[in-house]
């Protein structure tokens, strides 16, 4: 035994399990509206935290001293606990693209979903997000929302939508457009509102997402919007779509394979696949040197490759089951012949432009 290294180790399992534990109090300081009752407030006590917040002093304060033990806030001491303006920044300010208060969003119910992975291990069969929404939880369908809404409304329409060259003048022209997997339809929403003489259509298989996907494009007074049960009515393999997009979910599905052919044979013959999908280096040694990959392996065992092994014989790609290379490789036996990577920079992502 090598005592030192006993020690390392030792001292990071604790701090998995206090990271776990503070990940829980960063879920209740968002949910409580904690960081909002503290954010530009400068110093403030307990007591004006738990009034700003309309909840109570004594477990406010012990949350308090959590927060500052754990170095998200700053105690000034006399009883005074401050925000930074960087830490109300990210913990704060929902509107704001680098917000991170979003990713704890679904914190409960990814806790809760580990009494049912077991199973998983056991027959090699995963929970699909659809099974999920069965037992009652639509977290999943909240929190992506939440995580990606300031992305699709900041980002996608202003500076992704034009790196494809001709794309914008073709959506303002008049074109029709799917989005397959996409969740709550937030992207096909924003798309159809930036877009008003195109048509925007959503394929999803999980009831709860589509329930929220019509609310979405009802409550934004959008025409051009339609959303389909991809169990009910698949993908039209009719050559009429000028623009697929498939916003973080290929790696997700049971079979890619299929999903490439049919994106294919829904396609005009001068029209354009974007892909976003986790950058993935290729091999387990460089994808651990990835700055978010514990995050993504963890969010794989519990969600992606769960949703990819829900059937029998599925894919099962993971988070990273799908570098460039494979990607590129998927998209041609569909029969594509054009395949390009994005010049976008994203912490998890990487982008491709596909054509016929």
């Amino acid at each position: 035994m090598d005592d030192k290294k006993m020690a390392q180790l030792s001292k990071r399992i604790m701090g998995a399990y206090e990271g776990a534990l503070v990940s829980g109090m960063v879920y209740l300081g968002d949910e409580m509206g904690l960081y909002r009752a503290m954010h530009e407030q400068g110093p403030i006590t307990s007591h004006e935290v738990a009034k700003r917040a309309g909840l109570h002093e004594r477990f406010v304060r012990e949350w308090l001293s959590l927060q500052a033990a754990a170095g998200l806030i700053e105690y000034e001491g006399d009883g005074l606990f401050h925000l930074s303006p960087e830490a109300g920044l990210l913990l704060a300010e929902e509107d704001e693209i680098r917000s991170m208060a979003r990713w704890f969003d679904n914190f409960p119910q990814r806790t809760a979903l580990l009494s049912e992975i077991p199973r998983s291990f056991k027959t090699g069969i995963g929970i699909s997000w659809s099974d999920i929404e069965k037992g009652g939880t639509s977290g999943r369908v909240q929190w992506m929302e939440r995580l990606l809404r300031p992305w699709y409304e900041q980002v996608l329409v202003q500076s992704v939508l034009p790196q494809l060259e001709g794309l914008t003048d073709d959506l303002e022209a008049g074109v029709r457009v799917a989005d397959v997997g996409c969740g709550s339809g937030v992207a096909v929403v924003v798309m159809a509102e930036a877009f008003p003489t195109s048509e925007f259509h959503g394929w999803e298989i999980a009831p709860l997402a589509l329930d929220r996907c019509r609310e979405n494009a009802i409550q934004s007074g959008v025409t051009n919007a339609f959303f389909h049960d991809v169990r009910d009515h698949r993908l039209p393999e009719d050559n009429s779509f000028s623009l697929i997009a498939t916003f973080d979910c290929v790696h997700d599905m049971t079979s890619p394979d299929e999903l490439a052919s049919a994106i294919y044979n829904s396609m005009t013959p001068e029209g354009r696949w974007l892909i976003v999908d986790p950058t993935s280096k290729g091999s387990l040694e460089e994808n651990i040197k990835m700055p978010l990959a514990v995050f993504g392996y963890a969010a794989s065992v519990a969600g992606c490759l769960q949703s990819g092994m829900s059937e029998s014989g599925g894919a099962g790609h993971g988070a990273f089951g799908l570098p460039a290379p494979a990607m590129q490789e998927l998209t041609e036996k569909a029969g594509f012949s054009r395949f390009r990577q994005l010049d976008i920079e994203h912490a998890m992502n990487s982008y491709y432009e596909v054509r016929p």
